[in-house]
């Protein structure tokens, strides 16, 4: 018979999942729950000699669910009914956990508290008579700090002392009548008593990470505060993209490996050359357009930088604290469009990469909130990579472009909020407080998306210079272009040169956005081909993750179809938009 399970349960924003990475050995899987969006984390033990599995169960704020993930705590909870409860607390502010742990007490469990953030709680001045709460709830209380590691081998070797606490001992340990059951007001005020019996809070002034972290979730204080990151955010993605990209790749691939590669490689003249090397007479590595020229280089030298840069960013303000204050702040912008401020996670995510953007929907609690989100994300956000290349070409008009493209993401988000059937509830969310961001877990988030964002970037770039260069011998490209002539030159005001590129968008954006290099075009005709390219078909790693999430959100059907109506208007009115705004002002 199986050892039973170790559920490791606890709030939002407590740092279970640090505990967890601490606690997992080395064989993580993360599994989809059955029905649901909802992702969860589960790995071995060793307990006493023996493996026991143990299960990062989605945060909750109660044992009454108020959306998918908190359904899906429950649900593994009563799934599991021999299983070892440990529940995270936050130890700044013991009393919100404390109110779950007293619930799974009640359903009657093995239960260990685990204190995490000791550390913050006594810099706060908050004493916690560890033996007095444990007294009190009849069950073992380790303190711990999960990001250094702190407590968690005391935790481990606790594990086996878990019991189950009958709800009348802990009534009678702090002198409440004795109930059968406890209803939401009376368990309240059964944990206002045990925070009497067990906390004591000194005096305190407020520390500049308070004060800064409550100006940054007041309108007058947060959205300057929200702008001024944001930019940095930007100037520091370009800054960086620009600096690799154009002091050290260029020179290397256009001075080095190009003009090795022209001169050594064999069958010049042949198919075999033009797919892999691409044209002889290239100067640059942009021109060239073959799979070891053109493809290592956006994918290596163009993207790879900017995308490292993105993450880190992010990494950077999701550890600190920031990203949920920025979700508070956006709520009721995002609200018009029937999303709410945690839409501002997958749309950061997806100015790296959309697959994960994509991915992040899940969060969402309806069909509707994660259709809307998942087509706005395929159709106006640009990646990191395509970012970069638009970057390294037209640097002048990015900024517009990006702008362009976000007005849209917002015009369109207001048209499916009216045509989508569903609801939009409201957030609900527990804000952290604002830290020092940890460089290991920076580092480890860095490591994760970089290494996914290379091996879905490099293969699809290499095939999509391949498939180009093979349709391009084939003849397929001049017949295209000829069938598309009129509605390029007559609605979008490009020439039929753009059809590679259009191509290309499906397999990569990044790469589409640098054939539209090789083209000779007016700027308006640059900035148009590029608005088309971001709006046109997602790349096929975007594709494949909606239909991966369309079965979990409606069905395939559903998602694709309605993702395709709205990328065909979109492309249509945005970019017929753009081209006529270009007639008015005389530009185009």
């Amino acid at each position: 018979m199986s050892e039973p399970p170790i559920l490791l349960m606890g709030h939002p924003n407590v740092g279970k999942s640090a505990m967890f990475n601490r606690l997992a050995g080395a064989d993580i899987t993360e599994s989809n729950y059955p029905g649901t969006t909802v992702d969860y984390t589960e790995s071995d033990l060793a307990v006493e000699g023996t493996t026991r599995r143990i299960i990062d169960v989605p945060g909750t704020f109660s044992l009454d669910p108020k959306d998918s993930a908190e359904s899906v705590a429950v649900d593994l909870l009563d799934k599991n009914p021999d299983a070892t409860v440990v529940c995270v607390l936050d130890a700044t502010r013991i009393e919100r956990g404390l109110n779950l742990a007293v619930e799974i007490l009640e359903r009657g469990y093995d239960l260990i508290v685990a204190l995490n953030m000791w550390d913050e709680a006594a810099s706060g001045n908050i004493d916690i008579d560890v033996d007095e709460l444990s007294s009190v709830l009849d069950v073992p209380v380790v303190p711990t700090v999960a990001t250094e590691g702190t407590g968690i081998k005391t935790l481990i070797d606790r594990l086996p002392e878990a019991s189950p606490t009958p709800i009348g001992s802990v009534l009678d340990a702090v002198g409440f009548t004795r109930a059968e059951a406890l209803d939401s007001a009376t368990r309240w005020d059964l944990v206002d008593a045990i925070v009497d019996a067990t906390v004591e809070y000194g005096e305190t002034e407020p520390t500049l990470p308070e004060l800064i972290g409550t100006l940054t979730v007041k309108p007058w204080t947060g959205l300057p505060f929200a702008l001024a990151a944001l930019y940095g955010m930007w100037a520091f993605f370009s800054a960086v993209a620009g600096f690799f990209t154009d002091g050290y790749f260029v020179p290397l691939f256009d001075a080095h490996w190009l003009p090795w590669l022209q001169e050594t490689f064999p069958f010049e003249g042949t198919w075999l050359y033009f797919i892999l090397v691409g044209d002889p007479a290239a100067t640059n590595s942009f021109e060239a357009f073959g799979m070891l020229t053109s493809g290592l280089f956006v994918a290596i030298g163009v993207v790879l930088p900017a995308v490292f840069a993105l993450y880190l960013v992010l990494a950077v303000l999701e550890d600190s604290g920031y990203m949920a204050r920025l979700a508070v702040l956006l709520d009721t912008i995002f609200h018009k469009i029937g999303l709410h401020g945690f839409a501002i996670v997958p749309m950061v995510l997806s100015f790296g990469c959309n697959v994960p953007g994509v991915a992040a929907t899940r969060s969402f609690e309806t069909e509707k909130q994660r259709f809307v989100m998942m087509t706005l994300l395929s159709v106006f956000i640009p990646c990191g990579a395509q970012l970069a290349v638009m970057l390294s070409l037209i640097p002048q008009y990015t900024g517009f472009i990006v702008l362009y493209l976000l007005a849209g993401f917002f015009v369109f988000g207001a048209i499916l909020d009216k045509l989508v059937p569903g609801s939009s509830p409201e957030l609900i969310v527990d804000v952290p407080p604002l830290r020092e961001p940890r460089i290991g877990n920076i580092a480890t988030k860095l490591t994760l998306r970089t290494r996914e964002f290379l091996k879905s970037a490099v293969p699809f770039v290499l095939l999509g210079v391949g498939i180009i260069n093979v349709l391009y011998l084939g003849g397929a490209i001049e017949w295209l272009a000829g069938a598309l002539e009129p509605v390029l030159t007559g609605w979008f005001g490009v020439p039929t040169d753009t059809i590679p590129a259009l191509i290309a968008g499906f397999l990569r954006k990044d790469l589409a956005v640098a054939q539209l290099s090789a083209i000779s075009m007016t700027p308006f005709q640059t900035v148009m081909s590029v608005i088309m390219v971001s709006i046109y078909f997602p790349c096929l790693a975007t594709f494949a993750m909606l239909i991966k999430e369309g079965s979990k959100s409606g069905g395939v059907v559903k998602m694709l179809g309605g993702a395709l109506l709205t990328l065909v208007a979109a492309l249509f009115l945005w970019g017929g938009l753009f081209h006529l705004g270009g007639i008015l002002t005389g530009v185009a």
